[in-house]
């Protein structure tokens, strides 16, 4: 098959998959997984992980992760800064210490253990933000703090994994040098965000070129993704520092705009489609029993976790338990966590599978969830 029947195959399939998740009210991710295991080994097989499809799906995780800092409203966040740090903190501890003794019970390794961790700290609200706005609850202290809190745990999710990254893929490389290369790595970001950045774009500003903002945009993406990881850190924590950088010029609106359009029509349905391909068929109960563990355990850390991490900011036992039913899913960040570890060889294939559907579930349940506690609230 040639590259452009597969990316015709591809782009049909997660455009009707997508759409078909969205009319029974499932997350539009959900229908593009379906579409790669359809297309896959599993079912169809006429579309394989060749090289093609990986890079795509490596600019995919790029782009979605520079969206995600484009979107990071830190207004927001400052409004709550505490009560969305305490949350996010023990919505972060619980689930990673839970997920590596589960692990560890499980005879996984230590690197792995910990792995199932951050995959399961990580959190992402773009359901519940959507529930929220049609429930009308958006602007209420809960939702304002739902979204604060996901911003802290965006963050902290993408450190672990840098951090992680950096510990079990530079085996050969002398920890003082890759501390230091990191250390250089932060005050490179403190640079980009404070002076450079700002000052590219205010001379982009004057060209008045759409088409020149963008590719300006994109190479500062490119470029913090590409040092992090000569830096020993994720492509990913450069991505997100470079849209977390262009959010705060005036070219916010422009970029952000053009570059969901890029990467919601092209790139990142790549991405979840290698995620469908890579899955295998559960066919075991040992296998069933292991998704319904982890399943329980990642709805009710995260349901606890930030449950009590808002008691203890003083906020309302009915707020509370609708931040902690908000922080259930998991969605994309924690496919990109998963997908980042196997490609990197952090993570076996063993439970992929298994770690996916989790993924899943956890973005399938915690809506139904949250719209029962609203109707009643």
């Amino acid at each position: 098959m040639n590259y452009l029947t597969e990316i015709i195959l591809v782009l049909l399939a997660t455009l009707i998959g997508g759409e078909l998740a969205l009319r029974i009210q499932l997350p539009r991710v959900v229908g593009q997984i379906a579409a790669g295991i359809i297309l896959g080994p599993l079912l169809l097989n006429l579309v394989h992980l060749d090289q093609m499809i990986s890079n795509f799906a490596d600019l995919g995780i790029i782009i979605l992760m520079m969206i995600a800092g484009l979107e990071c409203d830190f207004k927001e966040v400052t409004k709550h800064l505490k009560a969305a740090s305490i949350i996010a903190v023990s919505g972060v501890v619980l689930p990673l210490t839970a997920f590596w003794c589960l692990g560890m019970a499980l005879q996984q390794t230590t690197q792995e253990a910990i792995l199932w961790g951050v995959i399961f700290s990580a959190t992402s609200v773009s359901i519940t933000v959507a529930v929220l706005q049609e429930m009308g609850k958006l602007k209420t202290t809960a939702g304002a703090i739902i979204l604060g809190a996901a911003v802290v745990d965006d963050v902290i999710s993408i450190i672990l994994l840098s951090v992680f990254s950096s510990i079990y893929t530079s085996k050969s490389t002398n920890l003082l040098v890759i501390i230091g290369l990191q250390l250089i790595y932060v005050a490179l970001v403190y640079v980009m965000f404070k002076w450079l950045v700002p000052e590219i774009i205010k001379i982009v500003i004057h060209f008045q070129s759409l088409s020149l903002t963008i590719t300006v945009g994109l190479l500062i993406c490119f470029g913090m993704a590409e040092l992090a990881e000569l830096c020993h850190l994720s492509s990913v924590l450069g991505a997100f520092v470079a849209g977390v950088s262009l959010a705060r010029t005036p070219v916010k609106q422009d970029v952000s705009k053009q570059i969901e359009i890029l990467g919601s029509s092209f790139l990142i349905p790549f991405f979840f489609v290698s995620i469908g391909l890579e899955l295998k068929l559960i066919t075991n109960w040992h296998g069933v029993l292991i998704v319904v563990l982890m399943t329980i355990i990642a709805v009710l850390t995260k349901w606890i976790g930030c449950g009590v991490g808002a008691k203890l900011c003083q906020i309302d036992l009915k707020d509370a338990n609708v931040i902690g039913i908000g922080m259930i899913s998991r969605g994309e960040m924690a496919l990109i966590v998963a997908q980042v570890a196997i490609s990197s060889h952090l993570l076996s294939s063993e439970l992929y599978s298994e770690i996916i559907l989790v993924i899943i579930l956890t973005t399938v349940i915690s809506p139904i969830l949250l719209k029962y506690v609203l109707v009643k609230w």
